[in-house]
């Protein structure tokens, strides 16, 4: 066998070797692009949940807030159906409602922010394994030139 044939046996195994190796980095980067996806989806989905969960501990704490309120009208001789002590109430009632609203807002910002992040990141996984198997063919056709 001649020392060519040898050397283009060799560059061939090389080229092959460093084909297999780009392929295989672009799986890589587009599987841990979709995993980094499926996390942020996950925490969008629990933001969501929060975002529920919270809003129902606010309105009961308004409610114990709004029976206060009351009781202490009450205790002190005030019609609490009327006048101040309703306006009060009703403006207190107001204030919470819209920091329960505003906690609901910001909580869905997030899921929005994170379920954008994994769009991202699937994107960005394709687009490597896409530029992977590009390079992977100009790696092959660059190698068999070579061994020419």
């Amino acid at each position: 066998m001649s020392f060519s044939v040898v050397a283009i046996g060799v560059t061939l195994a090389s080229t092959a070797v460093a084909a297999y190796g780009q392929k295989k980095a672009g799986q890589a980067a587009k599987a841990t692009s979709k995993y980094n996806a499926k996390l942020a989806e996950n925490e969008a989905t629990a933001k969501e949940q929060q975002a529920h969960i919270e809003s129902q501990q606010m309105r009961k704490d308004q409610k114990r807030l709004a029976a206060a309120q009351r009781a202490g009208f009450a205790k002190g001789g005030a019609v609490i159906t009327t006048g101040t002590p309703l306006l009060l109430m009703a403006e207190q009632a107001g204030i919470a409602e819209l920091d329960i609203l505003n906690q609901q807002r910001n909580r869905a910002m997030e899921a929005t922010s994170l379920r954008s992040e994994a769009s991202l990141s699937k994107f960005q996984g394709s687009q490597a394994a896409r530029a992977a198997n590009i390079q992977t063919g100009a790696t092959v056709i660059g190698g068999a030139a070579k061994a020419k």
